[in-house]
């Protein structure tokens, strides 16, 4: 059978992950700081989520909250702004007052990246120096206590999560360990999930991989043994390299070492074989004239060497041929599991022609899409519903007339849609084309186009009208529109061979 001698561990629901978590972590954290491949993956794949942070698009319920359109436009634009202010500030979002939301956003999600999950404190904090008491708290994922399963108050707790008699989630057993203090070891305490109101209170990300799964597990986890190898491969290759490099001549003789080595050594004339000499004398002969002439290395110079002595100069032959190919094949594997691409790690589009570079962005470009709707969305929505509570709550945000209170319909109040960078394009000028296409035969709608580049409509025009205003005070007229049907691009734009596919 061809997987004779194979056993893998087949358990209770989830527990596959649960055996393989913590040595994946630990693994995948070790080789981020050793191993170029599995940095490199950490620092694209994060940009490529989350950029310069997601954009809030707040989109209150207006039918639900019983107001106009205009009325619920009114308090988007309100929500939108005090937002913007909160994220931005340090001071006010972060609980050590160090990082603002997107760096925390960044930090979470690597955190999913390296051990498989990101366990968000958000705590309630008073204090004179700030104006909101909604704190942001990045816990290390061992904080989540896994030894700690077993039945409680007619529930379970399992590896530190624990869930009620009909399985659901009900809070986290945590490990406090406040920033500064690296002496204590606390016993894990039990912290609810959210509050009686249904405030979060603490946020578990992970991607379900499995039924009856309640840990994470790192995606890397597949391009762990490929980026090793690769990783093996380079300092081998450059220890060879290294090794020959320090061999640098070499003398065939049939003399004993030290003696053709003292060549190097002495500087006397050059002395000859005398005629008809036997065996023993030829070879004293030899030896006398190792011992007095020296094989020099400078440049200009001309080296003599007995008959049937030979001296051999050397050059690395490391990396091989079959070095670069067999790196390659690793570092496609490695990106192909991590859901990216051999470019992206490598920096090399050496050998990539222009129609396969579009084609290597498709794939990843959906997988972080996808990965942006399960990590990255759900932390800044969390939040937001937090943050927003407290605004509303308190009266910094006001509420159009007859709205209710936010208790009573806090779906609709935190209604909203989070725009992240668009993908990389390979080729700006097709892609714009492609979507004034789109528009003009009525495929799509300009709020969707604009989504995909991370822009928000109403944001856009209001800043296009405010653009055209100032224009028009200023007496430079407003660019008009180009039709994609004659324009064409750019004479310096690639030039690329006959595209089948195009």
């Amino acid at each position: 059978m061809l997987t004779s001698g194979y056993g893998p561990f087949f358990g209770t629901p989830g527990s596959e992950i649960s055996r393989e978590r913590s040595q994946a972590a630990a693994v995948t954290l070790d080789l981020l700081t050793s191993n170029s491949t599995i940095a490199t993956l950490c620092e694209t794949l994060a940009t490529y989520a989350i950029g310069s942070g997601l954009t809030l698009s707040s989109k209150p319920d207006h039918e639900a909250l019983g107001i106009k359109p205009e009325a619920a436009r009114s308090l988007s634009h309100q929500i939108e702004r005090a937002w913007l202010r909160w994220v931005n500030n340090a001071f006010e979002c972060d609980a050590s007052g160090r990082h603002k939301l997107h760096q925390l956003a960044t930090g979470a999600f690597k955190s999913w990246l390296l051990t498989g999950e990101s366990v968000v404190a958000l705590d309630w904090r008073r204090s004179n120096a700030t104006r909101t008491a909604t704190k942001v708290k990045l816990l290390d994922s061992r904080q989540l206590d896994q030894s700690v399963s077993r039945k409680e108050n007619g529930g379970s707790v399992l590896q530190g999560v624990a869930f009620d008699a009909l399985g659901r989630l009900r809070g986290y057993y945590l490990r406090e360990s406040p920033l500064g203090d690296i002496a204590s070891a606390p016993q894990a305490v039990f912290v609810p999930a959210r509050t009686s109101w249904g405030r979060p209170r603490v946020l578990h990300l992970f991607d379900l991989i499995a039924p009856g799964q309640v840990r994470g597990l790192s995606p890397l986890i597949a391009a762990l043994s490929p980026a090793h190898s690769k990783g093996s491969l380079r300092e081998f290759s450059l220890a060879q390299a290294l090794v020959q490099s320090m061999i640098a001549t070499t003398i065939t003789s049939d003399l004993p070492t030290s003696s053709a080595f003292k060549a190097f050594e002495v500087n006397d004339g050059l002395q000859g074989i005398q005629s008809g000499a036997n065996l023993e004398q030829w070879m004293k002969s030899r030896s006398d004239f190792y011992l007095g002439s020296k094989v020099t290395l400078q440049p200009g110079g001309i080296n003599h060497l007995p008959p049937g002595d030979k001296m051999t100069i050397h050059r690395s032959e490391a990396p091989n041929s079959a070095y670069d190919a067999f790196d390659r094949s690793m570092g496609r594997e490695a990106a192909k599991a991590a859901g990216s691409s051999y470019e992206d790690i490598s920096g090399d589009y050496s050998t990539t022609s222009f129609s396969a570079s579009r084609l290597a962005l498709e794939l990843p470009a959906r997988v972080n899409k996808r990965r942006r709707g399960a990590i990255v969305e759900p932390f800044y929505q969390g939040v937001f519903s937090a943050w927003l509570e407290e605004q509303i709550e308190s009266g910094v945000i006001a509420l159009p007339k007859g709205a209710p209170a936010f208790w009573q319909a806090p779906d609709a109040y935190t209604a909203a849609a989070w725009r992240g960078e668009g993908k990389p394009i390979a080729d700006p000028f097709k892609d714009v084309q492609a979507a004034a296409l789109r528009l003009q035969n009525g495929l799509t709608t300009l709020e969707a186009e604009l989504a995909e580049r991370g822009l928000d409509l109403e944001e856009v025009i209001a800043q296009r009208v405010a653009e055209r205003e100032m224009l028009e005070a200023a007496g430079l007229s407003y660019t008009s529109a180009v039709s994609m049907t004659t324009a064409q691009p750019d004479n310096e734009r690639d030039v690329e061979e006959v595209d089948p596919l195009s």
